[in-house]
């Protein structure tokens, strides 16, 4: 079921997509953070935020 007020989705959207991942163990990690909370690797990359249909 589709979210069609704006706010919600914002909201949805920020806690889904604005992250970071780590390209070691592949964690998920808040947006200011600069070390990986689980390995504690600094090589972290901003999860792909491309939205559209899965194919």
């Amino acid at each position: 079921m589709p979210i069609t007020d704006s706010e919600k989705k914002q909201i949805a959207q920020k806690a889904r997509l604005h992250l970071k991942i780590c390209f070691h163990c592949g964690a998920r990690n808040s947006i200011s953070a600069t070390r990986c909370r689980k390995c504690h690797n600094s090589y972290l990359r901003l999860k792909n935020r491309t939205l559209g249909i899965k194919k």
